[in-house]
């Protein structure tokens, strides 16, 4: 007896009978999770605009940052050409860095003042202590997670979570701002008076070092 032929994949489905509406399989229902996000970096530029508005006018203002992956002689190279270089108004290097960066600035400004003497140049320096802008508070955002088909009394447990979030924020006192304070110094080849007369601005001077 010849062997019957085995009947095709498709004839194994059940076929829907006429005007029968076809099923959807459950879709996964998404849920509100709550995240952090992560604030955004103050610029680096920001607590000095003011100051840089200010000698503008009077002075060619070179601002250069110091951060962790900022070259010490890439930076001495560049604020040295800058206070050499001609200008019709006096140049002056604005060097600023955050807390863990000030010795680093500090080193890159000594370097300067070495080569400036090495040429026969006078130098003046404004140093200046700056508030350090604060972070911005971290918000909560909404980040829709999908989740899997086993999620009972999750709607309930969110919405406890919620409230005992809110009930905290309500009782709670806000956390104290604590003033972050870092250093900022001026670099420049002659004196400048509108740093000289600025509060809390303390000068050195090849001048000065070479009475003592």
């Amino acid at each position: 007896m010849a062997p019957q032929p085995k009947p095709a994949a498709t004839d194994l489905k059940r076929k829907a009978p006429p005007g029968a509406r076809r099923t959807q399989p459950p879709s996964k229902r998404p849920r509100s999770q709550a995240v952090a996000a992560t604030p955004p970096k103050p610029p680096l530029l920001g607590p000095h605009e003011d100051m840089i508005a200010h000698l503008q006018p009077k002075c060619n203002v070179l601002p250069a940052s110091v951060i962790s992956s900022t070259q010490i002689r890439k930076r001495v190279t560049q604020v040295t050409a800058h206070l050499s270089a001609p200008s019709a108004l006096p140049a002056v290097a604005l060097l600023h860095a955050r807390t863990g960066e000030v010795c680093k600035m500090i080193t890159i400004v000594e370097q300067c003042k070495r080569l400036l003497g090495q040429q026969g140049k006078s130098w003046f320096q404004y140093n200046q202590m700056f508030q350090l802008p604060q972070a911005a508070t971290q918000d909560v955002v909404e980040e829709t997670v999908l989740e899997g088909e086993d999620e009972e009394g999750s709607s309930s447990d969110e919405g406890f979570e919620v409230m005992a979030s809110r009930f905290a924020d309500a009782v709670l006192p806000a956390p104290s701002k604590r003033i972050v304070r870092s250093m900022r110094i001026f670099l420049s080849g002659q004196a400048i008076p509108e740093l000289g007369a600025k509060e809390g601005v303390t000068l050195q001077s090849s001048e000065r070092e070479e009475k003592d």
